[in-house]
């Protein structure tokens, strides 16, 4: 056996030991990081996911993730699939949930180290760059709520990578068509995919680099280019018709700046930096990105920071900033690190560095580690605290008769979670509408209906709906006012209500065209001698939906409370619209157009002992 046989055999042996070591490595950290989200409960968005996958029948299901006029936020079926099939497994069992985002975290962090491995053809660079993963405590909202699409897509994305890698060093077309079928997973699971060919165009030009022929590259390239083209109209039809961009404040402005350099300085340092010490190393590291891959000219840097950048661009329109965003970003990030490690271990030949780089890395990980586990305490916290208002009418209610239904007013909570949590206690025996959505509340339309309201301490209280109202308005509804504004209808909770309670209304407003200023409601309780003894005064929906914000035809639904804290005895209620900084009140109109007075009167309504 030759010197170099004998080098290679041992070379050999070394990986043959290395490598499961090494994966054994990376699944520990992982398990061990995530352990308490086996403890967690489902947040947010989990409720709603949960419930969607319980309550539609399989058809109904396929048709609402499959059919983009469907969907009013996103086009996401690979993610409804999953989360179907976790239903049908699972059922209210939450652990099973967690234990399959969990599951995503480690083949995540198993696909980033081929990934490194196979681009840089060193297991050390894949190693660290796992291990970084593994342990961002920026990454845990992704890992800890169910319902989040991010480690699903960054599988999806890893495996086109590693894939796309071996095609342009091989040539296999087996090679081509898995990164092409990780492509089409990767877009049926978030829109950020629709942006991954330019990287793979990016990997093509400067980390392989081989010469090839225009020709080539559009034969290389044209299917993923037809795949985007019939997506297009899908996204398309989504976007028009989505909650984020009609109600959620999705636009371009200036915050696009703020949330990028926020977004940035997170992925830069991912432990966590508060400003202005983030943004100092953020501006830090972006002059020394530029001054490697442009002044230096590793360009084969270009598609790691670009498939950063290219994930977080599309959010960068919400009004807020949240990190549950950066999961796929902090890919890129592990693998600059792991780089930078790499570059000082060549640079400097001191026999203790390595030693001295690995117990550094060890502290990296455990330190990100007990920020996972720091967080994981937090979101218990929110969750328990989320779970108060569903808690007190489970806890009076053990059950529900069929058909029940439950009406929250101004809860501390988004109403499709508090849906959610309902459906995982009670089945399809109770729905529960919030008055942050619009539509017809619809309070007799079922056998048995409660509402629950909350003070101005967060005390909830509970009443039940009276089965006949046999209160009539003046003039009949519905009615149109002198600005393009017409109130269609109205919904009592009861006409007989104990002064000790609140007066509860739903009134139901449609705007009839573009409106100008925002009106405030007035709603007066009206004694029989005609003063005014109680009442409301507030823009529509507690001021969340200002008048001047109004679709044409869109129905608005607006729930009012107040306290009515008067002798017993039969009132009236008076309902108007003003506008607040003239005190002018507007007017009602008939079919005719001529002048109906200003106030529209509901009677009666009864207060009692």
């Amino acid at each position: 056996m030759t010197a170099s046989q004998l080098k290679s055999n041992v070379s050999a042996a070394i990986y043959k030991w290395q490598l499961p070591l090494m994966l054994g490595l990376i699944g520990v950290v992982v398990l061990l990081a995530y352990k308490p989200a086996f403890t967690l409960s489902f947040v947010g968005d989990d409720w709603i996911f949960y419930e969607i996958a319980g309550r539609l029948s399989w058809q109904d299901y396929l048709a609402k993730y499959f059919d983009p006029r469907m969907q009013t936020a996103w086009y996401r079926p690979l993610q409804g699939i999953l989360f179907r099939l976790a239903y049908e497994v699972f059922g209210t069992d939450q652990v099973g949930y967690h234990a399959g985002n969990v599951l995503f975290q480690l083949g995540n962090s198993l696909l980033l180290f081929a990934v490194a491995v196979r681009a840089t053809n060193k297991l050390s660079i894949g190693l660290v760059a796992a291990l970084l993963f593994a342990s961002f405590p920026t990454a845990v909202e992704g890992v800890f709520k169910p319902g989040v699409v991010d480690p699903l897509t960054t599988f999806c994305f890893l495996g086109t990578i590693w894939f796309w890698l071996g095609y342009l060093r091989n040539q296999k077309s087996r090679d081509y068509w898995l990164a092409f079928g990780c492509f089409v997973l990767a877009l049926s699971s978030k829109e950020i995919a629709v942006l991954m060919p330019i990287t793979l165009f990016l990997i093509d030009r400067f980390v392989v680099g081989e010469t090839v022929t225009i020709k080539q590259l559009v034969q290389r390239y044209v299917w993923f280019g037809v795949v985007i083209l019939g997506y297009i109209p899908i996204e398309y039809a989504v976007v028009s018709r989505s909650v984020f961009v009609r109600h959620e404040g999705y636009v371009p402005g200036l915050q696009i700046i703020s949330n990028l350099f926020d977004y940035s300085s997170s992925l830069v340092f991912p432990w966590g930096l508060p400003a202005p010490y983030n943004y100092a190393v953020l501006v830090a590291v972006g002059l020394g990105l530029a001054y490697v891959i442009l002044v230096q000219k590793r360009l084969a840097l270009l598609p790691i920071v670009a498939s950063a950048i290219f994930a977080i661009l599309p959010i960068l329109a919400f009004p807020f900033v949240t990190n549950r965003f950066l999961y796929l970003s902090l890919t890129s990030t592990a693998i600059l690190y792991a780089l930078v490690i790499d570059w000082l271990m060549r640079k400097f030949s001191f026999k203790w560095l390595p030693h001295v780089l690995s117990i550094v890395i060890a502290m990296i990980v455990l330190i990100g580690g007990i920020g996972i586990f720091d967080a994981a305490t937090g979101f218990a916290e929110f969750a328990r605290v989320s779970r108060v208002p569903f808690r007190n009418v489970s806890q009076a209610h053990p059950s529900f008769p069929p058909d029940s239904y439950l009406y929250f007013i101004n809860p501390p909570l988004p109403g499709p979670s508090l849906s959610g949590m309902f459906f995982w206690r009670y089945g399809t025996r109770v729905t529960v509408s919030v008055d942050d959505s619009n539509g017809r509340v619809g309070l007799r339309d079922h056998a048995n209906s409660w509402v629950y309201i909350f003070d101005e301490q967060g005390n909830q209280k509970e009443l039940a709906v009276e089965k006949d109202d046999k209160s009539i308005s003046s003039p009949p509804l519905p009615v149109a006012f002198s600005a393009p504004i017409r109130l269609d209808g109205y919904e009592l909770v009861s006409t007989r209500i104990k002064a000790s309670d609140a007066l509860v209304l739903v009134l139901y407003w449609r705007g009839q065209g573009g409106i100008e200023k925002d009106y405030t409601v007035s709603v007066q309780l009206i004694d029989s001698k005609g003063n005014r003894v109680a009442g409301y005064d507030k823009e529509p929906k507690h001021s969340r939906s200002p008048t001047s914000t109004w679709l044409a035809n869109d129905l608005v639904s607006d729930a009012i409370q107040f306290p009515v804290a008067v002798p017993p005895g039969t009132y009236r209620l008076s309902i108007g619209l003003y506008d607040p900084g003239t005190s002018e009140t507007l007017y009602l109109l008939a079919v005719d157009g001529k002048k109906l007075g200003d106030k529209i009167m509901i009677e009666p309504v009864n207060i009692v002992e």
